[in-house]
């Protein structure tokens, strides 16, 4: 039973939203065996929605997922009444895997971070020092292109499990190849023994398990920077706030010697 809990646990979130919709839709199918009144289509869509929500909630998916949730039973019951070609949803599907496909396996979203942290990186850097910067999870490339061209003694490189996204950030960081680098493949495969600085714009799912990496692999006082999410149970060294929604930040975590 364990074994099952933590394969739960720590799966994807597609995963519990699947398993949100048909569990709900079961559970709705016994409700309309036992009543006898007769509810129009639109109702029981809704109805749906709701409850697959509820369950997300429950099961710890974020307000995205829980919106998801009830769009689904929508488009599905808007598709019965207006039939497309069936070519449409393989297309829509290999789009989706191109662009979120890494996402869906590391529990990491597509985030962009903006410029104000991009800013602040760039104040973490030493100027005329050869250090080696890793963004774990380059997303689109913004990060490493906007620090490469303004740090050029440094060494910038980025993973990035989603292969349209690499594709885009690989483009955008040509001009600076000399010392810029995106590399496809998961951020968890990649090695960070040689690395002064780790940036990561994750999730809240992935933080203990990124905290356990770097420590692992990393040197005592290098530092690892998460852009918002913190690391539970681990006090940041330095909290830097930015500009834009609220509890947007930079929370630094120096690695430390090993006891």
């Amino acid at each position: 039973m364990s074994r099952i809990s933590s394969i739960w646990g720590s799966g994807p979130p597609v995963l519990k939203a699947l398993a949100a919709q048909v569990l709900s839709f079961l559970l709705l199918l016994g409700v309309a065996q036992i009543i006898s009144i007769r509810l129009p289509l639109w109702v029981w869509v809704a109805l749906q929605g709701l409850l697959a929500a509820a369950l997300a909630a429950g099961w710890g998916l974020g307000a995205w997922w829980r919106g998801f949730q009830i769009l689904v039973p929508m488009a599905l019951a808007w598709q019965l009444g207006n039939p497309i070609s069936v070519w449409v949803y393989p297309s829509l599907l290999a789009v989706l895997l191109l662009v979120f496909g890494g996402g869906i396996l590391t529990r990491v979203p597509l985030y962009n971070s903006g410029s104000p942290a991009w800013n602040e990186l760039l104040t973490l850097i030493p100027v005329g020092e050869p250090w080696r910067i890793a963004d774990l999870g380059a997303g689109l490339g913004g990060p490493l292109a906007a620090l490469a061209c303004r740090r050029p003694e440094a060494s910038f490189i980025g993973v990035e499990a989603s292969p349209l996204v690499w594709f885009i950030a690989w483009v955008r960081c040509l001009p600076w190849k000399r010392n810029c680098k995106i590399q496809p493949g998961s951020l968890w495969n990649f090695p960070l023994q040689e690395i002064d600085l780790a940036f990561a714009f994750l999730s809240p799912a992935p933080m203990g398990a990124l905290w356990e990496k770097a420590c692992a692999e990393m040197r005592p006082g290098t530092l690892l920077v998460s852009h918002s999410f913190q690391i539970p149970g681990v006090k940041p060294d330095r909290r830097i706030p930015l500009p834009g929604r609220p509890g947007a930040c930079l929370l630094l975590y120096r690695i430390p010697k090993i006891p």
